[in-house]
């Protein structure tokens, strides 16, 4: 069977712009965006300046909220160059866990995604895709594309953004975009080889029936392979939070950051993205509005050099938190995560009788 035809691209170039400065990146850049279908653009800047941008030519208008209509080179890099500065900021509030520097930064909704990263301090990359569906085949082309510049063109090393798509994961759990929503094992299962502990907010309902349950779900998701933390809010309070960053294994992870600081900075990390969120609603809206009735957003990765922070709502008013440590888990994690928020749409607290 004859490969598949590549998409027709287009790219614009700023004034800058040099084939002995660009000339080998751009090839890359356009090589990405021929090959993978749901990529609508992507963008490259360096020191904080648009140095080109590569489209599909056939992709339709962006949303009539981009500014600056008639310039196609500002509208089509503006989404990513926002996501790009709000992940600036996301890196500074990260930088405190000495997890270090935000490598990948990925927010999408069911109507469509962005991506940005870095490629190495000063040269950045950002790509948009107008498709929920191909939100996860853009962000692996994207990693593949930023290990390919680092290497080939860099001579640096790969740092494995999205995690090592060889890892094996735990049993029971499938490493592809559809395992989000397959379906669960027994519930209160361990999935990891140390039991999680568990704690409950003020959001918490008194009804020890859904506390165990949600005590089974974390036993069965939080371990120490990938997802090692995951917290669970309801109108920005705390529900439940559950860890297992007591276990021997994770150790060494806890020489610069203490359990205990590691744990309630995880915990201060959920009111610290509160302004960030409406940022990043904003740059994702120019490509991918929400629908009616749906969260702005569904999901936010924050890929580190040592693990990732996912959040993800399960609706307009819950979301969770989940963390990994180990870079090369991060991909699994983040489907252990989504999997964890599946199963939380179908637990909620006794009502009380009237």
């Amino acid at each position: 069977m004859a490969a598949p035809a590549p998409h027709r691209t287009e790219t614009l170039t700023e004034h800058h712009w040099s084939p002995e400065r660009h000339g080998r990146i751009t090839q890359l850049c356009e090589e990405a965006v021929a090959s993978e279908p749901g990529m609508r653009s992507l963008s490259h800047y360096s020191n904080g300046i648009l140095d080109f941008v590569v489209g599909r030519t056939d992709r339709p208008p962006l949303s009539s909220m981009v500014a600056e209509t008639g310039d196609e080179r500002q509208d089509e890099s503006l989404p990513g160059s926002r996501l790009l500065l709000c992940a600036q900021d996301l890196g500074a509030l990260l930088r405190p866990l000495g997890t270090g520097e935000l490598m990948r930064t990925v927010v999408a909704n069911g109507q469509g995604g962005l991506w940005g990263g870095r490629v190495k301090p000063g040269e950045y990359l950002a790509a948009l895709t107008d498709s929920g569906a191909s939100v996860d085949a853009v962000d692996a082309a994207m990693n593949r594309l930023v290990t390919r510049i680092r290497t080939d063109v860099h001579s640096l090393p790969d740092e494995l953004p999205g995690g090592d798509v060889s890892a094996e994961p735990r049993p029971g759990l499938t490493p592809v975009s559809a395992s989000r929503s397959v379906s669960l094992g027994a519930p209160g299962t361990d999935a990891g080889g140390a039991a999680p502990r568990v704690d409950f907010g003020t959001a918490a309902a008194p009804d020890p029936a859904y506390e165990e349950r949600l005590r089974a779900l974390w036993r069965q998701h939080v371990n120490t392979t990938d997802l090692q933390y995951a917290g669970y809010y309801r109108d920005l309070t705390l529900v439940c939070a559950g860890d297992v960053f007591d276990a021997p294994d994770l150790g060494p992870r806890f020489i610069d950051v203490s359990v205990r600081s590691r744990r309630t900075a995880y915990r201060d990390l959920s009111r610290g993205l509160r302004g960030h969120l409406v940022r990043l609603t904003d740059a994702l809206h120019l490509v991918a509005p929400a629908e009616d009735g749906r969260p702005p957003l569904d999901r936010l990765v924050l890929d580190v050099q040592e693990g990732a922070v996912y959040v993800v709502w399960t609706s307009a008013r819950e979301f969770l938190i989940g963390v990994t440590l180990d870079q090369t888990q991060v991909r699994n994690a983040d489907i252990r995560l989504n999997r964890l928020a599946s199963a939380l749409r179908g637990v909620t607290p006794a009502q009380p009788s009237s």
